[in-house]
């Protein structure tokens, strides 16, 4: 167990080594360029104030200009040296179309957010308000806009504004996914008020506390994934469990069943780690973008789940 613990101290103090510096941004080439670039272009009697509204809107400075500039000829000598493409600050390098930083993760994004609007226009038509999970399932879809949003923000520009948004709006999602889960297994029980209270208080709590020490205290990148994979382990184990319960008896179970493993295999792209395909084109980018149909695939079975519910609770209002 303790050779398990270390193993896993290790893993996250190289991830968060990677972050802070890279072999890119620490080579002598690189370094000399930016020097050179900073001396030259961003002093105060050299700083051109006419850049373009586009990088001005997006906080583009001088010392990023001259950081993405010489980021190029370093990847070039990387090659030509067969070292191989390297990382900069933590990030591939990734060629810029109208100041956004991550072009194919910011469009996937997006695809994402519409998928979820588009599901929830659905679920509004083929659900009455009246059904259990309404509400919830409305609960559900903001906080997963939300999150969407500032993935899109974050990928067109990556400040630490926009990564901490990015990486509460996604641990948002895996709480809510969480005690969405718990209050779904318990929703016909006599104390399911209390409990969904509890819960609620509870996971609401400790999102304010985690969200706080992000922003005010230290922003842990260690941390921050330790907790995002546990309540996803969770969440995952959960719903595997209760789909395995009732999915004989109940056959819409089964888009719940496969949405999680779904889940569970897409997220290997997370694992995976590549330079971008023509420059554009990461492991990350294709997570965003296997993502994205999943949400048809959860709404419908939140469709289905809400009829179900809804003569379960017919018939205990006729035994009543």
């Amino acid at each position: 167990m303790k050779e398990i613990v270390t193993a896993i101290t290790l893993v996250f103090l190289f991830l968060l080594k990677s972050v802070l510096a890279s072999t890119g941004d620490r080579s002598q080439m690189f370094y000399s360029c930016l020097q050179d670039c900073l001396a030259h272009n961003c002093s105060s009697s050299s700083q051109d104030s006419q850049s373009s509204l586009i990088l001005w809107a997006l906080q583009w400075t001088c010392s990023d200009e001259c950081k993405y500039f010489c980021m190029w000829p370093t990847v070039n000598w990387f090659i030509e040296a067969e070292i191989g493409v390297q990382q900069f600050y933590g990030k591939w390098p990734f060629i810029r179309y109208w100041g956004i930083q991550e072009p194919a993760a910011t469009l996937f994004s997006i695809f994402n957010l519409v998928g979820h609007v588009v599901m929830i226009k659905r679920f509004r038509k083929e659900v009455r308000p009246s059904a259990p999970f309404y509400r919830m399932t409305h609960y559900f879809c903001f906080i997963c806009c939300h999150a969407w949003l500032w993935s899109t923000v974050f990928h067109i520009r990556d400040v630490r504004f926009t990564e901490i948004m990015d990486y509460l709006g996604a641990f948002s999602m895996v709480l809510f996914s969480v005690y969405h889960f718990l209050v779904r297994v318990l929703i016909f029980d006599s104390r399911s008020y209390q409990y969904s209270l509890f819960f609620g208080m509870a996971i609401g709590f400790y999102f304010v506390y985690h969200s706080y020490t992000t922003f005010f205290v230290k922003m842990d990148y260690g941390y921050n994934m330790l907790i995002n994979i546990a309540f996803g382990a969770v969440n995952i184990l959960g719903w595997s469990i209760w789909c395995f319960k009732f999915y004989k008896r109940r056959p819409y179970v089964k888009q719940c069943a496969f949405f999680v493993a779904l889940v569970g295999f897409t997220t290997l792209f997370e694992v995976l780690d590549f330079p971008p395909l023509f420059w554009v084109l990461d492991a990350h980018a294709l997570w965003h973008l296997s993502t994205a149909p999943l949400a048809i695939l959860w709404y419908k079975f939140l469709i289905d789940d809400c009829h179900h519910m809804e003569g379960q609770k017919l018939d205990l209002e006729k035994l009543a």
